[in-house]
């Protein structure tokens, strides 16, 4: 791997550690990568806020791809550079469908992460504890009603996503969002069930990047996890995924290479494009 000219890579489960932090050797790794002008790209499910400090103030990083590719931000100006959302009004749509099945949401839109109250409340019953518990808290504003955020002109939402890891309820939801056929249905983590808009994927926004960098698709590369991480490992040369992905990335990935935990997209990358 001689010509590789873009790196793109999920955070969380791939690349990040257990706290949410980067290990000093991928910092190196990483650095070393773009000081020989290779684009590395962090792709996550999160909004730019939460998006870890490191990656946000490294400046020889040009591009974030948040909120499960809906939103690619230039990191030097924090110009948004392609947006792809759904309507407010379509989202109030959703939710009010779907209400009655799960009313556990939460709603990415004007930057922040807006919670269903009841995410709170049923906590416990619906298996929202621990560490995750503790990262919602921090993370979301919790509303009784959608519309409290939603109503307005020109309000845009990035992305919904629901708390379930019931097959059964993520069946039943697909069901009654059959009819907004304008949607895209995936998931970054076991207990979510996600709706984008149909370009928001990993996909489009690496695409979008290859296009404005003038790549080829052959010199670059993906690493990642879940299902969120498909079109992406679609639109690059190789697709690289970390144990313990899923059967669904697997499927697509060109090699399955090791642990997150033992860094293994670090080493990938020392040993295969930076050592060669």
């Amino acid at each position: 791997m001689t010509n590789i000219k873009l790196i793109a890579s999920d955070l969380d489960h791939t690349l990040l550690n257990s706290k949410s932090g980067v290990n000093e050797f991928t910092k190196e790794v990483l650095n070393q990568a773009m000081d020989n002008e290779i684009l590395f790209v962090p792709c996550s499910a999160r909004t730019s806020n939460l998006i870890p400090t490191w990656f946000r103030e490294n400046k020889k990083i040009k591009y974030l791809v948040t909120s499960n590719g809906a939103v690619v931000v230039d990191n030097i100006t924090q110009e948004q550079l392609l947006v792809n959302a759904i309507h407010a009004d379509d989202a109030i749509k959703m939710l009010d469908v779907v209400d009655d099945i799960n009313p556990y949401w939460t709603i990415d839109c004007k930057g922040y992460l807006y919670s269903n109250r009841k995410v709170l409340r049923d906590h416990e019953k619906i298996g929202v504890t621990g560490d995750y518990y503790a990262d919602i808290q921090k993370t979301r504003i919790f509303i009784d009603d959608c519309r409290e955020v939603l109503e307005g002109e020109g309000n845009i939402v990035r992305k919904i996503h629901f708390v379930t890891d019931n097959q059964e309820m993520k069946e039943e939801l697909r069901k009654k969002l059959e009819q907004f056929s304008f949607l895209r249905i995936t998931s970054s983590h076991p207990k979510n069930f996600e709706i984008t808009d149909p370009h928001a994927t990993k996909g489009d926004a690496i695409a979008f990047i290859i296009k404005r960098e003038w790549l080829k698709k052959e010199d670059t590369i993906a690493f990642g996890d879940n299902d969120n991480d498909i079109e992406m490992f679609k639109n690059v040369g190789h697709g690289y995924a970390v144990e313990v992905s899923t059967k669904g990335l697997q499927e697509v990935a060109y090699q399955v290479i090791g642990k997150c935990e033992d860094e293994a997209l670090a080493h990938f990358v020392n040993d295969n494009i930076l050592q060669k």
